[in-house]
Formats: C-alpha cells, structure tokens, sequence
C-alpha cells in the first residue's frame, strides 16, 4: 500500500510537467496569435465582413487550444487569412516584421533624377527623408 502513493505521485509529477509544457506552448502561440491579429488590425478594412470572417478563424483557435498541430495550423490559417486582406499598404508585410522600419521613401523614386541627368560638376546627393 506504501507503494500506490508514489505511483500517484509519479503520475501527478508527469502529468503536471506535461501541464507546464502545454501551457508554456499555448503562451507562445497566444502570442503569435496577438502578433499577427496586430498586424491585420494594421493592415486590413475594418470592413463588417472582415470582422465577420476574422471572430470566425478566431473561434477556430478554441477548439484546438491543447493540440500542437492544430494550433500550428490555425496560425498558418490565421496568418493566411491576414495576407490576404484588401487593401495591403505598401510598405507592410507580415513576411518581415521589420518592413515597417524599412520607409519606401528611402527607395528612389521616379521624381528623382537619374545620374544621367546630373550636370558636370555637380554632385549627387541624397535626399532621404
């Protein structure tokens, strides 16, 4: 009979332990997650039907909170989802997070002069914002 009591313990270590790493696992899916909805929320039309598609993938994470592979699904779905929304800034990616550090205006752009167009002598400069 001494013997139940540290099987039950044993049980209980490994079934918390495997608590802790579930847990640990939602928490950084849940913060994917809160990532990516951030970025949509950038990004996309706070259109009615956008908010109806969105509360829709959203509930879909609910029913696979404890599995890996359906988590990991729901973010590739989710993220997905949040390429594809109308209309996409220039500037914006989800791909690279750092995109938004990265202003389009430091690209030349057509108002600029060629280094053809430059008179002798004279130098180029930049003209970064």
């Amino acid at each position: 009979m001494s013997q139940f009591p540290v099987k039950t313990q044993e049980k209980f270590d490994e079934l918390h332990r495997s608590n802790v790493r579930l847990q640990k696992l939602t928490t950084l899916h849940e913060s994917k997650i809160k990532a990516i909805q951030e970025k949509c929320a950038k990004l996309g039309e706070a259109s009615e039907e956008t908010n109806k598609r969105l509360n829709q993938v959203f509930e879909e994470q609910y029913h696979c909170k404890r599995d890996r592979d359906c988590l990991d699904q729901y973010i590739n779905k989710f993220f997905n989802f949040c390429q594809n929304m109308k209309p996409q800034p220039q500037g914006h990616s989800l791909d690279n997070p750092y995109q938004e550090a990265i202003k389009p205006d430091v690209l030349l752009d057509k108002k600029r002069r060629s280094p053809s167009q430059y008179q002798d002598g004279e130098k180029m400069t930049y003209s970064g914002k």
